[in-house]
């Protein structure tokens, strides 16, 4: 029910924060996360992928496709029918409809030129076949008819490179590739080096089937897709909060290294950067043995993925994972927490627990600190609900012991049940989210709802409460100031005022384990209008309950007596939390 509460009265915040909970057990365990297994594109980065240089096989730089068109207008014409006609995109009215992220790249880059080429070249071929892009391929081909037969295609550069024979020159000649590939090889290495992107292009002699056929170089292209500003900043809360961070692209290992560097993903604990490769050469307990220092998987495939959430989980970690396609749905469903991306695909969002609208780092840092929120908020509730059943039932079975056979009637318990469970939990949910809580480690998975922190602040303030409720039916100091009568009835009444007012005061003990009793209290204004609310309509009932209450009015000085002692369990609490740090145990909720 809690958990539930929290929820709803969560839900707003954390919309507004692009977190979109699908299962109410997915963002609680978000708290508890070790291990997150991120994607690159559109998570790390910015997503929006562009074309930021085309090589020529000379070497030669164009910024544009204009530019490179007229350097080599034979590779140019190449270039343009490989974006219109290999790929899933469509082109729509001077827009661009689907495809993936390096396709829209492509498409774009050649956007703008058309209409000028579109009756030229496109209406004279005819699409025979196509390969579309597979990550286990790493390239995308595409089978034109014409007057004579041309096969496109684009990918990997190591998965092109070694079947490359010839390269088309500036004029449009055809020459050997072993001619250009010194200072083009160099190039690509430097470039990738600095972090870019690469993307061959090729024409063939066959499609790429059963064997890959010869390859004539057209040109590089440099694909350009920016680090979101927060993802450093993202990256070290995550960190801080005990959670591994480990990016998963289909990139070449140069680049992912540059990047994973950049953002903070690679640091001195987790500096491990492998491919696909090197993965699946590994047996279990190797990369089990690796995981800490995992930082980065290049050139993954989407199996990589749901096998390393098995093996973290083997090593007792809680998992996240975050994917957007639909190869990404076997690991979100099999992670702890499986965070979908909100531009991915309905399976990848049907698997997850929670959608990431803005597809951000920072977004998954947000849910982790709303996790634990969420999970200190249930414990204060807890905490709050069994010190007060362990002061109404302490009281309860003393009370005939000491001459009461009923100190709380069945409808004032009603009453403060209804304090415990409903107006205590709306209380409690609105906690706001506290920067300090990404400082703390992740709870273990063992670990249960009642710490020793809690269960020390329940027995010690239980036991206060219940001698103070003695000390108030019994001591003649404090029943003097009553007036009596043969039921008791001012001092009872009295004494439910003062089990409401503890109560009350209870919860600005429970809401935080600091010293200072209202710190970040103006962040939860609803705890603040339930606790004036819960005292307000507790003194009507004072003076309006009547029989039905077993209620007398008071006198002033009857209730400041009531408030005031109730207000003790104030420095009783303090010096409780004076001693936890004394003895250097201090551990909280």
């Amino acid at each position: 029910m809690m958990i539930a509460v929290v929820l709803s009265s969560n839900i707003k915040k954390m919309i507004k924060d692009n977190v979109l909970v699908r299962k109410p057990v997915g963002i609680e365990a978000a708290g508890s996360m070790n291990i997150l297994f991120t994607d690159k594109t559109g998570t790390v980065t910015e997503g929006k992928m562009s074309v930021s240089e085309i090589i020529s096989s000379s070497g030669e730089s164009f910024k544009d496709f204009a530019s490179f068109q007229k350097y080599a207008p034979k590779s140019a014409e190449l270039y343009f029918l490989n974006a219109y006609f290999n790929t899933s995109l469509s082109f729509a009215d001077g827009t661009l409809l689907g495809g993936n992220a390096t396709e829209k790249a492509l498409g774009d880059s050649v956007l703008s030129e058309l209409s000028s080429l579109s009756q030229q070249n496109i209406n004279k071929f005819t699409v025979l076949e196509r390969i579309p892009f597979d990550s286990n391929l790493k390239y995308s081909a595409v089978n034109l008819i014409n007057k004579d037969r041309l096969i496109l295609i684009k990918g990997a550069p190591e998965r092109l490179l070694p079947y490359c024979k010839y390269a088309y020159s500036k004029d449009g000649k055809k020459v050997p590739f072993s001619t250009i590939s010194k200072e083009l090889l160099s190039t690509t290495a430097r470039l990738t080096r600095e972090g870019k992107r690469l993307l061959w292009i090729a024409e063939s002699d066959s499609m790429p089937k059963s064997r890959q056929g010869n390859l004539t170089f057209i040109c590089a292209v440099v694909l350009l897709d920016k680090i979101r500003d927060e993802a450093k900043a993202a990256n070290e809360s995550l960190r801080q909060a005990g959670v591994g961070v480990v990016m998963i692209t289909g990139d070449n290992k140069d680049t992912a290294e540059h990047i994973a560097r950049e953002c903070g993903i690679i640091n001195s604990e987790r500096c491990l950067v492998l491919e696909s490769s090197e993965l699946s050469a590994m047996t279990d307990e190797e990369l089990k043995a690796k995981l800490p220092s995992l930082a980065v998987v290049a050139r993954a495939l989407p199996q990589d993925k749901s096998r390393l959430v098995k093996i973290s989980q083997d090593s007792g970690l809680v998992v996240g994972m975050t994917g957007d396609g639909i190869n990404d749905a076997p690991a979100l469903k099999r992670a702890d927490i499986g965070f979908a991306m909100g531009s991915g695909t309905s399976v990848a969002k049907e698997a997850s627990d929670i959608i990431i609208i803005d597809n951000n780092l920072s977004s998954i840092s947000k849910a982790v600190l709303y996790g634990r929120t969420i999970f200190k908020s249930i414990r204060k509730f807890i905490t709050l609900q069994l010190t007060m059943n362990f002061c109404a039932v302490g009281i309860s079975m003393i009370g005939p012991f000491i001459g009461f056979d009923s100190p709380v009637t069945v409808v004032q318990m009603l009453w403060i049940n209804i304090i415990m469970d409903t107006l205590g939990g709306l209380a409690f949910a609105g906690e706001a989210p506290i920067a300090d809580y990404m400082k703390e480690k992740p709870k273990r998975r063992e670990e249960p709802i009642l710490n020793k922190y809690m269960i020390t602040q329940i027995a010690l303030s239980g036991i206060f409460t219940v001698g103070l409720f003695i000390a108030f039916l019994l001591c003649p100091a404090i029943t003097s100031n009553f007036r009596t009568s043969s039921d008791n009835a001012a001092l009872l009444s009295a004494f439910f005022a003062l089990f409401i007012f503890a109560s009350v005061f209870h919860c600005f003990n429970a809401r935080t384990d600091r010293i200072f009793l209202f710190n970040k209290l103006s962040k939860n204004k609803p705890f603040i209008f339930i606790m004036a609310l819960i005292l307000t309509v507790q003194i009507l009932f004072i003076y309006l309950g009547g029989s039905v209450l077993r209620t007398v009015p008071l006198s002033l000085d009857e209730l400041k007596i009531t408030l005031l002692l109730a207000l003790s369990v104030f420095p009783a609490d303090l010096l409780r939390k004076f001693a936890l740090r004394l003895i250097g145990k201090k551990r909280g909720f």
